[in-house]
């Protein structure tokens, strides 16, 4: 399977036309079948807002022409579009939610993000309330959005789910680029799985962006670094970290977080 991964400038000035324009150029720049997943960050279709207002005005003007984009180009290039995106209901209800576009197909929002940082509750954005797997052509995929990430029980339950590929898309601007390394490899001992990650760029490459990809082994399949730019990779989605179920059986070649599942208390952990 072949995945692009975007990793966008971040809008230091509130630089919203700029952050879609940089991000559309480059879905343009996307031949039809060279890719079979793009993904881009986290609230990809307001990002540099200036304010709450803003924020909404931006998800009914240039964000929904934004999200209307992402759909023509998914049918374009023939491949899923997987991108962070901000939605209001009819009623007016804000939520930071996944979407993803698939060629001849109407969009679907599968995941909502579940733990919202304060400055999201003050917006009156809501959570979500489930984390539940979904399957496309075949890969069977989870989410974590952004502050989804230090909680490594969704990790967990994504493992227990068996999930084929865990995608997450951020918008961390203050962690150090390393620190996003290494948490993103223990994620991925933590699912027993591929998990691909997207996130801006900051000004300082030792601070946020590091769109990564690991292997479920935690070995690193590609990195962006601190930088912006795109990274485009080969994986395979069913891939497994496979081990000896304990020392000394060598001949018991396991799945390892199949091996684990069977020793798990959680009575112990919740």
């Amino acid at each position: 399977m072949h995945a692009t991964i975007f990793q966008p400038p971040y809008p230091m000035h509130h630089e919203l036309q700029q952050t879609l324009d940089w991000q559309t150029s480059h879905l343009a720049a996307i031949a039809a079948h060279e890719t079979d997943l793009v993904i881009l960050p986290e609230i990809s279709n307001v990002t540099g807002y200036k304010d709450l207002d803003d924020m909404k005005r931006a998800i009914n003007a240039e964000g929904k022409a934004f999200v209307d984009t992402l759909q023509k180009e998914a049918d374009r290039i023939d491949a899923v579009i997987m991108a962070g995106v901000m939605t209001q209901d009819v009623q007016g209800v804000l939520r930071n939610q996944l979407a993803v576009f698939q060629p001849g197909k109407p969009v679907i929002h599968p995941y909502t993000k579940n733990h919202l940082v304060q400055p999201e509750l003050q917006k009156g954005i809501k959570p979500g309330d489930e984390a539940n797997l979904f399957e496309i052509n075949g890969v069977k995929y989870g989410c974590a959005i952004c502050y989804d990430f230090y909680f490594p029980e969704i990790f967990c339950h994504y493992a227990k789910l068996r999930a084929d590929v865990v995608v997450i898309v951020s918008h961390q601007r203050q962690e150090p680029t390393e620190n996003l390394g290494f948490l993103t490899r223990a994620r991925a001992f933590d699912t027993g799985c591929t998990i691909l990650r997207c996130a801006p760029a900051m000004d300082k490459p030792t601070v946020g962006g590091r769109s990564i990809a690991v292997a479920p082994n935690g070995t690193v399949i590609a990195d962006a670094g601190g930088v912006p730019g795109i990274i485009s990779f080969e994986f395979d989605p069913h891939a497994r970290f496979v081990r000896a179920a304990s020392y000394g059986e060598p001949d018991r070649i396991v799945d390892y977080r199949e091996s684990l599942q069977p020793s798990c208390r959680p009575e112990l952990y919740f």
